[in-house]
């Protein structure tokens, strides 16, 4: 069982923490150390979290938590950004992450729903993220929510080029 809220500003510390956790716990094989450090500093810095989390009408942040109240994940979107490779905006689903620990219990799909949900309720017309190339276990998760790949958009890190691809989803499909 576990609990999904927006977050607030009293979130901070324990978004940060989650979030240098998860994404260790995910990428850190596509990094340096140097590079790894360097990333998380800007990416997850008390600064731009403040900014970010402070400006709920540009960003929805979500937490969730296990049954003992420990942050086990979370999500940031981004409301109304331009599409990549299309010619709309839409809700850009920035970060989905748990810790490896809690993969395969099915959260990752009630995150998502919560997001597609207040996605539609904000009535942006379309969900859209970028993943991992290499990350196709990712990309079938998605494919079964019903994203489609658009293309490629470049990605690299202080070891290599990746690329990302860029995928989405229609929120009022039309007949």
């Amino acid at each position: 069982m576990i609990t999904i809220r927006e977050a607030t500003i009293e979130d901070l510390q324990t978004l940060r923490d989650i979030g240098i956790k998860t994404y260790k716990e995910h990428f850190s094989d596509i990094w340096t150390a140097a590079g790894l450090q360097n990333f998380l500093s800007e990416d997850f810095s008390v600064s731009e979290l403040q900014k970010s989390i402070g400006s709920p009408i540009n960003h929805y942040w979500l937490i969730a938590f296990d049954d003992k109240g420990q942050a086990i994940g979370f999500s940031k979107v981004n409301w109304s950004k331009p599409i990549p490779m299309a010619d709309h905006v839409g809700a850009e689903l920035q970060k989905i992450y748990y810790l490896k620990s809690q993969a395969g219990k099915g959260y990752g799909k009630q995150l998502l729903q919560l997001i597609q949900d207040a996605a539609q309720n904000r009535n942006e017309g379309f969900l859209w993220l970028d993943v991992l190339k290499t990350n196709s276990n990712a990309q079938r998760f998605y494919e079964n929510f019903g994203f489609r790949a658009l293309g490629e958009i470049p990605f690299s890190t202080d070891v290599a080029e990746i690329g990302m691809i860029v995928m989405c989803r229609d929120l009022f499909p039309r007949a």
